[in-house]
């Protein structure tokens, strides 16, 4: 964070806390008093600081290490991938075909004798009235609930699930 940005908040966090302390009083108060000054002190200090000492940066994670490495190895003469046509045609008559055999799918899993408050005939009908009112949505939409079972799918293969010993029958006792 920069400095002139660090004490921003500062100020700000001095600001608030002032005016929560002016409808206080008793140990409240003096604990908030108390935190006042600290921020104060720190704040005197950091602008003390400030000219002299440049900004601490931080080691970059893994992530931004990736983005970074990516960035730099990244052509930058977008000529050599240019955009087909056909392609985009592709991707739409995909997500279309796509969207028409979950709709399918959903439909057929509806059950018939559903109440009106049924989940699954309310998700039915939703998608369905999503399709005849914007099908450009649907497809967006049902683009992300694959994307999100793909993530679920993914995080649950990593984790094993532990065996369970099969239950041993209750006997009864005879009766007497």
């Amino acid at each position: 964070m920069r400095p002139d940005t660090a004490s921003a908040i500062r100020a700000q966090l001095i600001a608030s806390l002032q005016q929560r302390a002016a409808t206080l009083d008793g140990e409240a108060r003096r604990l908030l008093d108390a935190r006042l000054a600290d921020l104060r002190a720190l704040d005197a200090n950091a602008q003390d600081e400030a000219p002299d000492a440049p900004p601490q940066a931080h080691p970059p994670g893994p992530l931004r290490q990736l983005a970074d490495r990516l960035a730099h190895d990244a052509p930058t003469d977008r000529t050599a991938y240019p955009e087909l046509p056909a392609l985009a045609d592709f991707r739409q008559s995909w997500s279309t075909l796509r969207a028409e055999s979950q709709l399918q799918q959903t439909v057929a899993h509806t059950p018939t004798d559903a109440g009106p408050l049924n989940s699954a005939a309310l998700a039915s009908r939703a998608i369905a009235l999503m399709r005849d009112t914007s099908p450009g949505y649907l497809r967006a939409f049902l683009a992300y609930v694959d994307d999100l079972a793909w993530l679920e799918q993914l995080g649950t293969a990593g984790t094993a699930t532990p065996m369970t010993a099969p239950k041993k029958r209750a006997t009864r006792k005879p009766r007497r």
